[in-house]
C-alpha cells in the first residue's frame, strides 16, 4: 500500500490541485483520492454534488464532495500525461479507474447522508482502511515487474510534489541477484535489535519493581581480585519460608489516577449528549467517595474538567455546553452528599475542590453539623 499526502497536482489546463491524501494498492491495482475534513460541529446532512452540507446548529459549509471530484479529476489527468505512458505502455489510459472518498470524524451513526452517485463518506477510519486494502477494480493498474516499483514511485512523489522516505526507498529496492550477504546481515540486524529491545524491557522491569538498577564495576587495572572468604559453619534451622512480599507496584500520579476513572465510566459510552452527561455525572460522583482521588485538599474540579474535556470535545464542544452550566456550579450541584463542601485555595485561586469532611478522631470531639454544598 502505498500513501501520498499533502500532494499538489499540476494537471495540463487546470489549476493546482491540492489532495489530502492519494492511496495505491499496489497488490489489487486500484487507487483512491481522499480528502479529509474537520468541522467544528457534528455533520447533521452530507449530500452529493450541487447541495452544501449542514453542521448541527444549521451552518452550511461547501461539499467536500465537489472538492474531491476536482481533485480526482486533476489527479487522472496528470496520470494519463505522464505516469501512463512511461510506466504503463500497455495500459489504455481511457480504462483508468480511481476512486474517492470524503473522512470526517464528525460524521457519525446520527449523520444523514444522502445517496452520493460517486464516491463515499467515511466517518470511521478502520472502515476506511478496510475499504482501500480490500477494493477491487474493473480495470486494475499492475506493475509490469518487481523491479520497476522504486522508479515509479520516484516518478510519482515528483509528480505530486511530495518527499520520498529513505526507509521507503529502502523497502522498494530490488536485491540483487545472488545477494546471500545482505541477506545474513539484514538477519544479524535484526538480531541486535532484539537484543536492544530485551534489555530495555529488562529495565523497565527492574525500574517497576522499585530494585537498584546499578550494575557491579570491574576491578581496576592492576587490582589483584579478593579471594573469597568462607563463613564459619552455620548451623541451618529449617523453618517454613514466610510468603514474599509482593512488589510495589509504581504509583501514579494524580492526573493518571483520574484520566483512568473517567476512561472506565467512558467505556461502552455512545455518541449522544445524554450518554455522555450521564457517564460524567457518574464518575464525579464516584470521585467523591473514592479516597484514592482526593487527600485533605479535596477533589480538584479543574483537574476533572482537564481530563474530562477531550472525551466529550469531539462529538459534544465544551464541558459547559454538555452540562447546561459552569463546570463548578455543576459539580457542586452533583455533591449530594451534606458533608460535601466547595473549597478555594488561596494558593492556587483557580482550582477548586469538593472535599468530604472527615470525622475528628480525637477524644473529646464531636462531629460537626451537616451543612448543605455552599452555593457556587
Amino acid at each position: 500500500m502505498w500513501a501520498f499526502s499533502n500532494c499538489r497536482v499540476d494537471a495540463p489546463g487546470r489549476p493546482v490541485a491540492e489532495v489530502d491524501w492519494l492511496f495505491y494498492n499496489v497488490r489489487n491495482g486500484t487507487l483512491m483520492v481522499s480528502e479529509w475534513k474537520g468541522f467544528p460541529q457534528r455533520v447533521a446532512l452530507a449530500t452529493d454534488t450541487g447541495t452544501p452540507w449542514l453542521l448541527d446548529g444549521g451552518l452550511a459549509l461547501p461539499n467536500p464532495i465537489e472538492q474531491v471530484s476536482r481533485q480526482l479529476d486533476a489527479v487522472r489527468a496528470a496520470l494519463r500525461g505522464s505516469i501512463l505512458p512511461q510506466h504503463f505502455p500497455a495500459f489504455d489510459p481511457l480504462q483508468l479507474r480511481i476512486m474517492q472518498s470524503v473522512y470526517s470524524p464528525q460524521v457519525d451513526q446520527n449523520t444523514t447522508i444522502e445517496r452520493i452517485r460517486w464516491g463515499k463518506v467515511y466517518g470511521d477510519l478502520p472502515e476506511l482502511a478496510a475499504v482501500i486494502a480490500n477494493s477491487a477494480s474493473r480495470s486494475p493498474l499492475f506493475l509490469p515487474d518487481a523491479g520497476a516499483r522504486l522508479a515509479l514511485a520516484t516518478a510519482l512523489c515528483a509528480l505530486f510534489r511530495t518527499t520520498f522516505p529513505p526507509e521507503a526507498e529502502t523497502k522498494l529496492r530490488v536485491p540483487p541477484k545472488g545477494g546471500d550477504t545482505d541477506v545474513v546481515r539484514r538477519i544479524s540486524a535484526i538480531h541486535r535489535q532484539i537484543a536492544a529491545l530485551h534489555a530495555e524491557l529488562a529495565d523497565l522491569v527492574v525500574t517497576a519493581a522499585g530494585a537498584d538498577t546499578r550494575t557491579a564495576r570491574p576491578p581496576a587495572a592492576g587490582t589483584a581480585p579478593q579471594a573469597a572468604v568462607k563463613d564459619p559453619p552455620v548451623k541451618v534451622v529449617t523453618a517454613k519460608a514466610a510468603p514474599a512480599a509482593p512488589a510495589k507496584a509504581p504509583s501514579l500520579s494524580e492526573h493518571q489516577r483520574m484520566n483512568a476513572h473517567l476512561t472506565r465510566r467512558f467505556q461502552g459510552v455512545n455518541g449522544s449528549a445524554a450518554a455522555a452527561t450521564k457517564a460524567l455525572e457518574t464518575a464525579w460522583r464516584s470521585a467523591l467517595g473514592d479516597t484514592q482521588l482526593h487527600e485533605e485538599s479535596g477533589i480538584s474540579v479543574s483537574l476533572f474538567g482537564a481530563v474530562g474535556t477531550p472525551l466529550v470535545k469531539q462529538h459534544h464542544g465544551s464541558l459547559p455546553k454538555v452540562l447546561g452550566m459552569p463546570l463548578r456550579k455543576w459539580c457542586v450541584l452533583q455533591a449530594k452528599p451534606p458533608d460535601c463542601t466547595r473549597r478555594t485555595f488561596p494558593a492556587s485561586p483557580r482550582t477548586c475542590g469538593c472535599a468530604e469532611r472527615r470525622r475528628d478522631r480525637r477524644p473529646g470531639r464531636q462531629r460537626p453539623e451537616r451543612r448543605s454544598p455552599t452555593a457556587p
